[in-house]
């Protein structure tokens, strides 16, 4: 398949994932099903018809207000479709038509809907987390025997991921609370690194340093951005900079391991 066409088809499936990300990110901290009722109005609770829930286009058509009560709908739900979107062409880049796309692809929907509930409400919760972990592990033996060059090393990568990058960061919470006396980053951050290690090592376990490298960075960034800002310093959620570190590991991972000669996936 041209690789034009490939990246259109995942934009439009993406849009459409994205959708139904959003339902997640609203019902799964309520505890809500994702499946039943269908989608409504947060405001008046009026069921969204078929021609308005179509992604990013329907919130345009209707100018970012609910057809029933005409109350306002969050520009975040466009946000999210535009950004599995995003990320879905993206993997296709990287990954091609190759069998790893399919779950690079899932990965980096969990790591969205995660994200953005970190963002909003300071958590991650265990019923992606767990789950995510679960999959991950039956699955990465699976993808690695049908189509790693080196399987065992791609398993056994995999496996230092997930264990190391879980187990350095327990070693930092557990510092920062002994020497600061307060809670900073908390346990589940701790629980996505086990995903992210994972995925990220399964490449080579050696990019989950550059994985950890770029998401302190950009947590320092974000960080003395919020200081700067509100002059005070006072925790913020640390997952989407973990998951967004990890996603610009693995699709810069080609030219890591050309830099570094790391093995090629």
């Amino acid at each position: 398949m041209p690789l034009g066409l490939l990246l259109s088809i995942l934009a439009v499936f993406g849009l459409v994932v994205g959708s139904f990300l959003n339902v997640v990110i609203v019902r799964v901290p309520s505890k809500e099903s994702i499946v039943s009722p269908p989608s409504k109005c947060p405001q008046c609770g009026s069921a969204i018809a078929v021609r308005d829930n179509i992604p990013v286009l329907s919130w345009l058509l209707l100018k970012g207000r609910c057809r029933s009560c005409q109350e306002p709908i969050p520009v975040g739900y466009p946000l999210v479709e535009l950004a599995n979107a995003l990320l879905w062409v993206a993997a296709g880049w990287r990954f091609g038509t190759h069998l790893a796309l399919l779950p690079y692809l899932a990965l980096f929907s969990v790591l969205l809907v995660l994200s953005v509930i970190d963002l909003e409400l300071y958590l991650l919760p265990n019923v992606i987390t767990y789950p995510s972990i679960a999959v991950s592990i039956v699955a990465v033996p699976i993808l690695a025997l049908a189509s790693a060059p080196n399987p065992r090393s791609a398993m056994i990568g995999a496996a230092i991921g997930g264990i190391g990058y879980a187990g350095f960061l327990f070693a930092v919470l557990l510092a920062y609370e002994l020497i600061v006396h307060r809670e900073g980053m908390g346990l589940g951050d701790v629980k996505l690194a086990v995903l992210l290690g994972i995925w990220v090592g399964y490449l080579h376990p050696v990019l989950v340093l550059f994985a950890l490298i770029a998401a302190s960075g950009l947590g320092l960034i974000v960080g003395a951005g919020i200081f700067l800002v509100r002059r005070e310093s006072r925790p913020y959620p640390f997952g989407p900079w973990l998951a967004l570190g990890a996603i610009a590991v693995i699709l810069s991972s080609r030219w890591i391991e050309s830099v570094y000669a790391l093995r090629q996936f």
